[in-house]
């Protein structure tokens, strides 16, 4: 895997990069320029719109008139989740001790993209096993049980496990749940990707359009990438302020990035 300012990166599929941009530019976007877009991550043109028929299949992009696309936000809520890494700070609510939990002991393993799906929307919900079967998350999250019952079933919990609310654990067990989260793993991510991203930013002032656009793109998706997956941990477990700091500086990269992304596209 590459690495840009010290941030691993990878090169999307045609369908994430796809994704990727109509996240970003929240509008519509025709074939031909997710199509040179393809080609600047060297993805061929053939590559790139079997992606498109692929994702509109799937009802997760909308074809508009004269071949643009957008985002279909009714669609996958992975896609959703992606499109609202800007607010995802506001999700969180104060914490009074307890936690959410998902029992899936008895979920089948036999399906692996269903087990696939099943561990992606625990892990993009926070979610740390306590126990083998039992996956906890503080209970912070705006909407409480209800909400997060409906998030993890659309994400792809198996519909068997079962996901309730856990409180009154002993002190042990309390403990034990309270050092799930490596939170000085977390806050060292937090500052190494707030680095990198301000680094690059000085970077794209001087690069070439074509590498500042690619550079752009590939360490923004990184680095949002892990604030998708960030377990929005209460403030009695993690201060707050890594996160918030790393949130405003990836706000004001993706604004730059994608100033750059239009003038690119723009070019003949």
């Amino acid at each position: 895997m590459d690495k840009i300012c010290n941030v691993p990166v990878a090169v999307p599929s045609a369908p994430d990069l796809i994704l990727d941009l109509l996240v970003a530019d929240g509008g519509t976007l025709s074939a031909q320029s997710l199509c040179r877009a393809g080609a600047l991550m060297g993805i061929g043109e053939s590559t790139l719109r079997v992606g498109l028929t692929r994702l509109a299949a799937e009802g997760k992009i909308a074809r508009g008139e004269r071949g643009s696309y957008s985002l279909d936000r009714r669609g996958a809520a992975l896609a959703r989740a992606v499109d609202d890494w800007r607010h995802k700070q506001a999700q969180a609510v104060a914490w009074r001790g307890d936690w959410l939990a998902v029992h899936d002991a008895g979920v089948s393993r036999t399906d692996k993209t269903a087990w696939r799906h099943h561990a992606l929307a625990l892990s993009l919900r926070g979610f740390a096993a306590l126990r083998p079967g039992l996956q906890i998350r503080p209970d912070n999250l705006a909407g409480g049980l209800e909400a997060e019952r409906a998030q993890l079933a659309a994400l792809g919990l198996a519909p068997s496990a079962l996901v309730f609310r856990l409180a009154d654990l002993d002190d042990a067990a309390q403990a034990a749940a309270r050092k799930l989260w490596n939170v000085r793993t977390l806050e060292a991510d937090y500052r190494r990707l707030q680095a990198g991203l301000e680094r690059s930013e000085k970077r794209l002032r001087t690069q070439k359009l074509e590498t500042a656009t690619r550079e752009s793109l590939l360490l923004g998706r990184a680095v949002i990438g892990h604030l998708i997956r960030d377990p929005l941990l209460p403030a009695e477990l993690m201060s707050p302020k890594p996160r918030a700091a790393l949130l405003a500086a990836t706000r004001r990269y993706q604004d730059k990035a994608l100033v750059l992304w239009r003038k690119w596209l723009a070019q003949p």
